[in-house]
């Protein structure tokens, strides 16, 4: 085997406790792969776990000492060349924030899930010109997401 297939061997991209109406776990997998390859990584040991708003305050407390809601939460497990990660995503956030920015739940899905990616890619989005980029990528991305290809016509 070559390097580059056993890292692809190594690849895992979980989805716990994801909504039945959300899109399916492998037309996530498939562009998350597609986002990694336009950003020249390769993805390892991915996980996406999806909670409610209760659990995701306790573990915002117990894990960064911040007593606020958040939307989401990423840990950044990357080594050797590989890009590998965890991110908790607040469902009632998702929906609270898809009614807010006048999103669809399935755009705000796919802007959590790349922000986690571009979080441990190092995008940051403390100032206003890191959330820009931030954004410019995720939109990015979510554009990826809606593109069709030949095959799926």
């Amino acid at each position: 085997k070559t390097f580059l297939s056993l890292y692809i061997c190594n690849m895992r991209i979980a989805f716990e406790n994801l909504p039945e109406n959300f899109p399916s776990p492998n037309q996530l997998r498939n562009w998350l792969q597609a986002v990694a390859q336009h950003h020249r990584v390769v993805l390892g040991q991915v996980a996406y776990r999806f909670v409610d708003g209760t659990t995701m305050l306790s573990m915002n407390q117990r894990y960064l000492q911040h007593d606020t809601d958040t939307d989401i939460l990423t840990f950044d497990y990357s080594k050797g060349g590989l890009c590998s990660y965890e991110a908790i995503i607040n469902l009632e956030m998702l929906a609270h924030n898809a009614a807010t920015f006048s999103q669809s739940t399935e755009n705000e899905l796919i802007r959590l899930l790349s922000h986690a990616f571009l979080h441990v890619l190092g995008l940051n989005d403390k100032r206003p010109e890191e959330k820009e980029a931030m954004r410019t990528a995720e939109e990015e991305a979510i554009a990826m997401f809606h593109v069709k290809h030949i095959s799926d016509v």
